[in-house]
Order: C-alpha cells, then structure tokens, then sequence
C-alpha cells in the first residue's frame, strides 16, 4: 500500500476549508432562526436544559449544537452558556444569513442542474430573499435611497415600494419620516402576509398600505390625489424583470409610470455587474459577497446588467438619471448604485 506523502493532512485541511465554511454558515443560519443568539444575549449563563425548554428544542441536540458553537468560538460554556465577542457581534448580519443562506441554500443544491445545456433556472426561497435583503439594506440600500430622495427638490408625500418584500425596508423609512406615508406593491402573498404584521408591530396601520401586485401594476394603482407628491422606489427589481419579462418590458413600465405621473421621482436601486473587476480578486467585500452574488444571479432568473447599462436604458425611455453609491464605511466596493428618475 502506497504511504501518503509527508504533507497530506496539510493539504487536506486546506482543501477542506470550504466544507468547514459550509456547515458553518448552516449551523449560523439556523441558530439564529430559532433564537439561540438572543436567548443567550438576553440570560447569559442559560443551561442546555433550559436553553432547549425556552426554544422548545431537542436538549440532546441542542447541546451537540452549542459544543460545535463553542469548538467555533461562538459560545462558551462557563457554568452555563455565554456568547463570546464573536458571538454577540453574530446577529448584526443575522439578514446576510437569512438571504444567502436561508435564501439561496436550495439554488445551490440545483447547481449541477441548472448547468447543464437547455435547463431551466435555479429555485430559490422568495420569503427568505427578500426578507433577508431588506435587512441588508438598512445599512447601505436605505442610505442611499433617502440620499436620493433628499437630492430630488422635492418632499414626497408618498413612497411607493415596488417588490417591497416584507415591508421591513419601506417600515424602516416611515420610522425615520414620521410625515411620510408608505404603499408596498408586492406579488408574494405569503410576503404581504409578514407585512401586515410587521406594520402592525410598528404601529403604523394608519401610514402604511400594502397591495398585492406586480411592480408593472404601477400605473393602475390608486395613488392619494392622483399621484400628486408620490415618488416611487424600487431596489433590485427591474433585475427580475428584466430577466422574466424582457427589457422592453422594463421600459414599457418606466413610461407608463411617468406617463400616469409625469412629476413623480422614483428611486432605482441594483447592482453594478462588474464580476471580472480587478477587485473581485483582492477586495474583502467582493470576494465574501458579491462573488457569489454575481453567481446566484446567473443561475436564477434575474438579470444584472452594468450600471453605464442602466443609465443608457433609462435615457432611451426619456429620463434623466442621477447616479450615487453607497457609504464607503458599509461597502467601499461601489457595485451597488442608485438613480434618481425625473422626466426633464
């Protein structure tokens, strides 16, 4: 029998990292789900026993799972089970889990699939996508919106959130615009169904409409004094559209939008498809998120385009387009860009 040569368990756990990642980002994921961060921020010291009680989890199980948590420096059990640094700093990006991982673990599962010549796309889980973006977006897409909103001269009266998920990006809006009131467009009805009561939570019932409807609905929507002091917003949706519907149908809704409305601004969110930038390769942002964006992208049906592609489409359909970035601070890569709208 051949011996393995002097540097294979080097080899090996260098090849295998990505594994270790995978189960890792699972593990993260679902943890979070069932509350497990914040049952322990919230009573440090808890036992596995009591922990599994409170979440109403299998205790043997749980324990495996908190003894993998801790082998990751995660928790720590110190007559009870403690986050660590690591730990409680976890749930900031608990949404980045819940897309990528909540929502596109099955799109990876289809990957040899979807590959092959003359398949269909990927399937991902909606829900979780959206409900997972919009928790994203409350750093850097909520920003950026708000900037360009304040650069229109204007002060709308009305935001309408087309493909608005869950609600949690347009609720967080109205909370920070107290005089502003809110309508989400959304075709998920299980999505409109976690709106009404995340509106409900955050006591804005009177402010804040739902209706489920596709973004090209717009111009049949029923606008408070016929659209006057309504600005529209729209963040990573015409990607969909324009991969479902085609590119003539993107146009054909940014007309009738401005046709019904001709004064109205709309707010343009996506991303700046860039996967070949030199910074793919060395930038920390790029390589943790946007690679595989880039990649989920292509294998589910949206479309991403550059932004210097954007802007031209946006002038064939008449409207001037200015264009902005997000914070460095949140993410200095630049991919992700916004556009005010306004018919000259």
């Amino acid at each position: 029998m051949k011996r393995p040569p002097p540097d294979y368990e080097r080899r090996a756990i260098e090849h295998i990292q990505p594994i270790r990642q995978f189960f890792l980002a699972n593990v993260l994921h679902h943890s979070l789900q069932l509350g497990v961060f914040a049952a322990l921020a919230e009573e440090p010291g808890t036992d596995t026993i009591s922990l599994a009680y409170r979440l109403g989890l299998d205790a043997r199980r749980l324990g495996a799972l908190l003894t993998y948590l801790e082998n990751e420096n995660y928790v720590l059990d110190d007559e009870g089970w403690t986050l660590t640094g690591k730990g409680r700093g976890l749930p900031t990006f608990a949404p980045w889990y819940q897309m990528l991982v909540g929502g596109y673990g099955i799109t990876f599962q289809q990957l040899s699939d979807v590959l092959r010549a003359g398949a269909g796309y990927a399937d991902r889980d909606t829900l979780q996508v959206g409900a997972g973006s919009c928790g994203i977006g409350v750093t850097d897409t909520l920003p950026l919106a708000l900037h360009l909103l304040d650069t229109a001269g204007t002060d709308p009266s009305t935001l309408v959130d087309l493909g608005c998920g869950d609600g949690a990006f347009l609720i967080e809006i109205l909370d920070r615009r107290p005089g502003l009131r809110g309508i989400g467009v959304e075709p998920n009805p299980a999505s409109v169904e976690r709106a009404l009561e995340l509106r409900t939570e955050h006591g804005l019932t009177e402010r804040l409409d739902f209706v489920t409807a596709t973004a090209a609905d717009v111009a049949k929507l029923d606008l408070p004094d016929g659209g006057r002091g309504t600005a529209f917003m729209t963040a990573f949706v015409l990607q969909e559209m324009l991969e479902q519907d085609g590119e003539q149908a993107v146009l054909d809704l940014l007309t009738a939008t401005f046709d019904a409305f001709p004064s109205t601004r709309w707010v343009v969110v996506e991303m700046d498809h860039q996967p070949t930038s030199p910074l793919m390769g060395t930038h920390g942002m790029a390589q943790a998120f946007y690679n595989p964006y880039f990649l989920i992208h292509t294998i589910t049906e949206q479309r991403l385009e550059t932004g210097d592609w954007w802007s031209r489409l946006f002038t064939r359909a008449g409207l001037t387009a200015t264009r902005a970035t997000t914070d460095p601070r949140v993410d200095s890569t630049g991919f992700e860009i916004g556009f005010l709208l306004a018919r000259p």
